[in-house]
């Protein structure tokens, strides 16, 4: 992409494309996965790095610091240890800071402002790719009794501190979209309430005028892929307990793009962002934006997509009915199943299939008795015959095709398709298999 050479973001965005770190392209990252790039980060003169603390299990958290300005930034990314977009954005971002100084910054930005950056605040979770940390605990909901090592951590880091901004960075599921659009919410942002009637003193309105800021940034680079999350406010939750510190608190969700599996493009988004409100902040630029421009964001709305959605299908053993159908994928096992079925018309899908004069079925079993080799020809041909599964008792099945293939000990009862069964199934017309979908792989047939 190419910045807009009006907008506050245009240097970083070209700065982007040479200096993020290339070797952070990855669906999911460990503490292992940054340590060369937190060495290399560690390395520069104008980074105090400090060790804030360890995990349950012992693992290092650590803060970077740049600058030594009154006015105090401080953001933290992997507190779900499974939601690793933001960890790359920021060391994108320091990278990009210690390089060359954006042309959208004062000169003397360094002596204005602190910029306090925790890259990983929970690496057991991030071993394991689960969203709480060792103990089990989810993080975000410890905001009060702080029974984590992690939790602990980030408290007290606030009350060190005492950041004016903070950025909580998060990963939402794939799923949400913009207001009631088919676009995906590749970035959503809330400025958090600190109580349950939502007041607006100044740190939120700041923060909120930030938000409006970024979001019109954004606007240029993903139009129409920008949501606003809920309000409501969690008692148990770091965002809410901060905003209340007095710190304008800002939430930004890394979301879905088409043909994005890495996040990528929420990635670069991110970093985006963030200069975006460095910019404004030391430029008082944001305080041309109002609560309206916030509140124009549209709503961040949740299971508004699916990985495929197959309309107007017909189904049925006992009686034919037409309906939808979805289907979503695990991004972590990368298992899929049937999602719903019936009318969605509300919901939208990465891909959509008009399923009109066809049928879908789960197919039949293939009895392997004898040793049989299954590469893409052979599979191929065993989906055209209507071959979904294969029952081997066994062992004598040997799979060489790159398709996922669906091996099971018995023969299927003939049951009707439900949410929740694997999403291994055939679409057929009168004159047989048209394509299948192989625990959410679409093949076509013909």
């Amino acid at each position: 992409m190419t910045a807009h050479p009006h907008l506050p973001s245009a240097d970083i965005d070209e700065k982007f494309e040479s200096l993020h770190w290339q070797e952070l392209n990855k669906a999911h990252l460990t503490a292992s996965d940054i340590a060369p790039v937190m060495e290399r980060i560690r390395s520069h003169v104008s980074i105090i790095s400090t060790q804030v603390g360890t995990s349950y299990e012992g693992r290092s958290i650590e803060r970077f610091s740049l600058g030594d300005g009154p006015l105090a930034l401080l953001a933290w990314t992997q507190m779900h240890g499974d939601e690793a977009t933001a960890t790359a954005s920021v060391l994108d971002w320091l990278q990009i800071l210690l390089t060359s100084a954006p042309v959208g910054l004062p000169t003397d930005w360094r002596s204005r402002v602190t910029l306090h950056i925790i890259p990983m605040l929970n690496p057991d979770g991030a071993e394991r790719r689960t969203r709480v940390n060792g103990q089990g605990i989810d993080m975000n909901r410890d905001a009060k009794a702080l029974q984590s090592p992690e939790g602990r951590i980030l408290h007290q880091q606030v009350a060190e501190l005492s950041p004016d901004i903070a950025f909580n960075l998060h990963d939402q599921n794939p799923y949400y979209t913009t207001g009631m659009s088919a676009n995906p919410a590749t970035i959503a942002f809330l400025a958090p309430a600190y109580h349950k009637d939502k007041h607006v003193d100044g740190p939120r309105l700041r923060a909120k005028q930030l938000i409006a800021a970024m979001n019109e940034t954004l606007q240029y680079y993903i139009p129409d892929c920008i949501g606003r999350y809920d309000d409501t406010y969690s008692f148990r939750s770091f965002g809410d307990n901060i905003a209340g510190s007095g710190a304008s608190t800002i939430l930004i969700e890394s979301g879905a793009a088409h043909n994005d599996p890495n996040r990528q493009v929420a990635r670069k988004m991110n970093v985006i962002a963030l200069q975006t409100a460095l910019e404004s902040l030391l430029t008082q630029q944001f305080e041309q934006y109002s609560l309206a421009d916030y509140y124009r964001i549209p709503d961040n709305r949740e299971n508004g997509l699916c990985d495929i959605k197959i309309e107007h299908i017909g189904m049925g053993d006992r009686e034919a009915f037409q309906a939808d159908v979805s289907v979503t994928v695990d991004r972590k096992t990368q298992c899929s199943q049937i999602g719903a079925i019936g009318d969605l018309r509300t919901l939208y899908g990465f891909t959509t299939i008009n399923g009109k004069g066809m049928y879908l079925t789960q197919g039949k079993g293939f009895a392997v008795n004898a040793a049989i080799t299954l590469d893409d020809n052979a599979y191929l041909n065993f989906l055209k015959d209507g071959v979904t599964y294969f029952i081997d008792n066994g062992h004598q099945l040997t799979i060489e095709t790159r398709y996922p293939v669906q091996v099971v000990g018995e023969d299927k009862p003939n049951s009707p398709i439900l949410p929740g069964d694997p999403a291994f199934f055939v679409i057929q017309d009168s004159a047989g298999p048209v394509a299948a979908v192989l625990d959410g792989h679409w093949m076509s047939l013909r």
